[in-house]
């Protein structure tokens, strides 16, 4: 399989390029299920990014928010997600534990102390049945005596939204709101075989992908990356000179959905899933455009994808 068209099935598996081979996504639940979890520090863009693959637009997306259909949680790599809510416990559960270690590493510099984590944890926990704002919540981390200030609230929030406990809701006004999943009203999901369910969803919302590929979005090591392929039944095939697994429905795309995948000019948001879902970059992104698309530090802008590669930087506009 050549560049172009793996570059054209990643699409068509997104939801990015349309397909008979397999039913459309029609919401932001569709879209959060099928790819698992859609990276959203930016949450206009987060927002974006599940209307483009529903054709839906920005209101009736964050209507799935207001009603805890979506929540935004940190279940991997230490950053903020939009996810189907019955998703957020067993993802959490299975890769949280790769960042836990690093974040505890952190706390002493914070001037936290694993008592401390745990005094908050408690807190905050018997807080959240009830909706709070992030004010809201460094006002029960201070009467719990942890001092919120100099990044202590933001790293605690972080660590236990990571845990599978808390999450994102919608916003009131400008600011984010906080509950239990408990309280979501949403049953969650939990699957026999996590690895297996991981791998299998994550092949249907991206593939082709290799190890590598799962491994930069989900930082599970390459031994557990591995096993969670081993588990599935995909299709394997050679392409970007190594094994990538996708879906059995990818033989009912025809060459006609290819071209046409390729032929789509589309706009796309910053932090979007069709290029951070993966770990070579360099597939889409050429050089001269990099730097004005997505920085090392992991900033990022809006960008114009055609032929499946970036064309233009929408930075600044």
């Amino acid at each position: 399989m050549d560049t172009s068209e793996l570059l054209a099935r990643r699409l068509i598996s997104q939801g990015l390029a349309p397909t008979p081979a397999r039913e459309g996504m029609r919401n932001g639940r569709d879209v959060a299920a099928r790819l698992l979890a859609l990276q959203a520090q930016n949450y206009p863009a987060g927002i974006r990014a599940l209307g483009l693959r529903c054709g839906l637009d920005d209101a009736a997306i964050t209507d799935e928010v207001r009603t805890l259909e979506l929540v935004r949680s940190w279940p991997q790599r230490g950053t903020l997600h939009f996810l189907h809510a019955a998703d957020v416990r067993w993802m959490s559960k299975l890769l949280y534990p790769r960042v836990a270690n690093s974040q505890r590493g952190r706390r002493a510099a914070l001037g936290l102390s694993e008592e401390m984590v745990t005094r908050a944890r408690q807190a905050l926990l018997e807080a959240v049945s009830s909706p709070l704002t992030r004010k809201e919540i460094y006002e029960v981390f201070s009467a719990a005596g942890i001092d919120p200030g100099d990044s202590r609230g933001s790293h605690l929030l972080r660590a236990f939204g990571g845990e599978g406990e808390v999450v994102q809701g919608p916003r009131r006004g400008a600011q984010e709101i906080f509950l239990r999943v408990d309280a979501l009203g949403v049953e969650q999901f939990e699957p026999s075989d996590p690895f297996a369910e991981l791998a299998a969803r994550y092949v249907a919302g991206h593939g082709p992908v290799g190890v590598a590929d799962l491994m930069a979005w989900s930082a599970l090591s390459k031994s557990q990356a591995l096993k969670a392929f081993a588990s599935i039944d995909a299709v394997q095939v050679e392409a970007a000179g190594q094994l990538m697994w996708m879906p059995h429905w990818h033989h009912d795309v025809s060459a006609e959905d290819i071209q046409h995948a390729l032929e789509l000019r589309l706009g796309l948001p910053a932090f979007d899933e069709y290029l951070l879902g993966y770990a070579n970059k360099d597939l889409v992104l050429p050089p001269h455009l990099r730097g004005d698309i997505l920085t090392p530090n992991g900033l990022s802008w809006p960008w114009v994808m055609q032929g499946g590669v970036a064309v233009a930087s929408l930075r600044g506009t």
